[in-house]
């Protein structure tokens, strides 16, 4: 949109600024291009700053020496299980080596054996260690001494670093000094310390360890022989006569019941033989369900005649009849079989009653056993009870008695041959090179700081930054399209925010036609032409919100494009502070635009380029009446008649911040074209200077961001 739309402008008392947008990672981009040679000279700095350091700082070497724990017996354990290996190290367990190797005693005896008292590098300070130097006797003497002696020893411990190897059970003691063949020395020394401090533990240990169990097993064994007297004079008071791991008793109940649980089982299989039997009776029928009948040899030949008589029968009577006696014999005969194979099936019922009831009597004979041996196996029980306690304590004392021998054995060996759980991996040796500083390091690091800083101070500047910098700058301050974006160009460097500024550069458009500030404003030119497309269109304002900004730079090119168009075109310097045109282009002008209004002179000037005439204005001193001037019916007439000698005016207005010229004519004139400095125009300020125009009612072609020092953004937008 060309003009300003006031349906889409802030309230003026909601929102009397506008808002810069949200960082994205483009305009944190477009903020290091900008701040290049910020982050530039931090790396810089902070570079030489790691060059002096590393310059100046006294080298230091490092020696290194590992040592491995090696897993040992948990001794807890083996006096209650022989045998049992515990061969894992905890965390725990090696962070206390760890501890040790870093405790005063070692730093002590390392200290005694490469006599470091008397060496500079680690001698105490006297003043600091001994604020009462004058000694009175030889007490206090000794106390300085030894006050010497803990601050070498402290300043050791500050040279000695111990630790852990990953996961793994080796410790790495890490000595540095300033000399290479001290920094091994003291490191083997501190090996050497901790595997002679293990040797004097564990021989310690295991002298205390002997003493402590002679004592022990001659307790025991008298313990001992006391359990077990008393487990077999319990035995014979309470007649508990063992057959194996049980009772006699015991063992004949469980045979006994075993007989007893048989003879249930036949009861109750003779029992159901008999329901069966009951249940058939008589019937010849029924006899082949029960498994007796069925092995019976005379029920199966009974059965055989019978099945004959009724086959016999049934060919009868179909051949002669069912009253022919053959018919009347053959069913006689069997009726007989079945009668015989009923007196058969009682035979076996009785067999079958009285196998039952010699079950039943074996039964009970057998239950009344058991009770009885029941009754004995309880009592007996009672006192196996505390027999089991009496025998369980003897068991334990005979063990603990046991392990104790096994573990006196053990530890009188140790006494006489300890054994170390630590060995040296790799002994130190004199480094080759210094470790400290390491300058590649200290470079790198310094690079990186000053990246990182100069990054940080570029993306914090551009937070802050309230000027308007790209298009979308614009569009959010002022609501209004962003024509161009002019690349900066050496001539139009101004003195300084607020000074006055330097002529405006020359015909940039026709000296180098292909540069991208020529390529910018040929597109802001096509913009302005889209706009007079459906209307008539000739006079153009060209404004900006204050000195310095580029608008009469602006103002000669542009005219300058529309004269090579072959556009017949006046250029009227309407900058009643500066009039940077006429003192650029015309400075020995007599008369100008106020002597035009005045006396209708004809004061329009010939350029050197065809098709462009400029209209100077020419004056002593400021005016003060300037906006009056420019507003006048004469102003207004001259305007008229221009537009119809020429195709195209523009007019090089006072900047917004200086006059009130531009609210003059803004009425006057067919539109205007805003210029903002990059960097320099805050979007509070031209968001303003859009809220004035549109007051005034001028129609605003855009705004062109002029000064553009962003060469990325500037090509990316042509």
């Amino acid at each position: 949109m060309l003009r300003l739309n006031p349906a889409f402008l802030p309230d003026a008392q909601n929102d009397a600024s506008p808002r810069r947008a949200a960082f994205s990672l483009g305009g944190i981009g477009t903020a290091l291009r900008r701040s290049l040679w910020t982050i530039i000279g931090a790396i810089g700095l902070c570079v030489a700053a790691a060059a002096v350091f590393c310059i100046f700082s006294t080298p230091t070497y490092v020696a290194s020496v590992q040592l491995l724990i090696e897993p040992q017996k948990q001794q807890q354990l083996l006096w209650f299980e022989p045998g049992m290996l515990d061969l894992t190290l905890d965390n725990a367990q090696v962070e206390s080596q760890v501890e040790i190797l870093r405790s005063e005693r070692l730093a002590a005896w390392v200290v005694a054996d490469l006599k470091l008292a008397t060496d500079h590098e680690f001698q105490a300070d006297p003043g600091r260690m001994n604020p009462q130097p004058d000694a009175s006797s030889s007490a206090d003497a000794g106390r300085d001494e030894a006050q010497r002696l803990r601050g070498t020893i402290a300043n050791l411990a500050k040279h000695v670093g111990v630790r852990r190897i990953g996961q793994s059970y080796v410790i790495e003691i890490s000595a540095w000094s300033t000399r290479a063949d001290l920094a091994a020395q003291i490191a083997n020394a501190y090996a050497s310390a901790y595997l002679r401090d293990q040797f004097d533990a564990k021989s310690q240990g295991a002298r205390q360890g002997v003493d402590w169990l002679k004592l022990r097993i001659t307790e025991l064994r008298g313990t001992l022989n006391d359990a077990a007297r008393a487990v077999e004079d319990f035995k014979s008071k309470n007649g508990l006569v063992t057959a194996g791991t049980n009772l006699l008793v015991e063992q004949q109940l469980s045979e006994m019941n075993t007989e007893l649980v048989s003879a249930r089982a036949q009861t109750t299989q003779s029992a159901a033989r008999l329901a069966r039997v009951r249940a058939v009776g008589g019937a010849a029928a029924g006899s082949a369900s029960v498994g007796e009948a069925l092995n019976n040899q005379v029920i199966t030949n009974l059965r055989e005649r019978q099945q004959n008589a009724i086959a016999k029968e049934a060919e009868f009577r179909d051949r002669y009849g069912p009253t022919h006696p053959s018919v009347v014999k053959a069913h006689a005969d069997a009726t007989q079989a079945e009668a015989e194979i009923a007196t058969e099936m009682q035979r076996i019922a009785q067999t079958y009653l009285s196998d039952y009831e010699i079950s039943v009597q074996r039964e009970r004979a057998l239950e009344g056993e058991v009770g009885k041996l029941v009754a004995v196996v309880d009592k007996r029980r009672q006192s196996k009870v505390v027999l089991s306690e009496m025998e369980a304590q003897a068991e334990s004392y005979r063990k603990m008695y046991q392990n104790l021998l096994e573990k006196l054995t053990e530890t009188s060996q140790k006494e006489t041959l300890p054994v170390s759980s630590a060995r040296i991996v790799a002994p130190a040796s004199a480094p080759l090179g210094k470790s400290s500083p390491k300058t590649g390091l200290l470079l790198a690091l310094g690079a990186a700081f000053g990246l990182l800083g100069g990054t940080v101070f570029a993306t914090v500047r551009a937070g802050l930054d309230r000027t308007v910098r790209t298009a979308q700058d614009v569009s959010q301050a002022t609501r209004l399209d962003c024509l161009g974006l002019m690349p900066f160009v050496a001539e139009n460097r101004t003195g300084g925010k607020g000074g006055k500024s330097d002529r405006p550069m020359g015909f940039e458009v026709v000296e180098a036609p292909f540069s991208a500030f020529s390529r910018a404003l040929r597109r802001t030119k096509i913009s302005i032409d889209a706009s007079r497309e459906n209307r008539t269109m000739t006079t153009i304002g060209i404004v900006s919100t204050a000195s310095g900004e580029g608008k009469s730079s602006i103002a000669l090119n542009l005219a300058a494009l529309y004269a090579q168009a072959n556009h017949r075109t006046l250029l009227v310097d309407a900058d009643f502070r500066t009039a940077d045109l006429t003192r650029a282009n015309a400075p020995a002008a007599t008369a100008g635009l106020v002597e035009t209004l005045e006396r209708d002179a004809d004061a329009i000037l010939a350029t050197r380029l065809p098709n462009l005439d400029l209209l100077p204005l020419v004056f002593t001193m400021p005016i003060a009446q300037s906006s009056d001037i420019i507003s006048s019916r004469q102003a207004s007439v001259l305007l008229a008649e221009l537009s119809t000698s020429y195709d195209i005016v523009i007019l090089d207005l006072t900047a917004m911040q200086d006059s009130a010229d531009v609210r003059a004519v803004g009425r006057l004139v067919d539109g205007l074209l805003l210029v903002a400095a990059w960097g320099e125009t805050e979007a509070a300020v031209l968001s303003e200077a859009a809220h004035a125009l549109d007051a005034s009612r001028a129609h605003v072609f855009g705004v062109v961001l002029n000064k553009v020092r962003d060469t990325a953004s500037v090509l990316q937008s042509i």
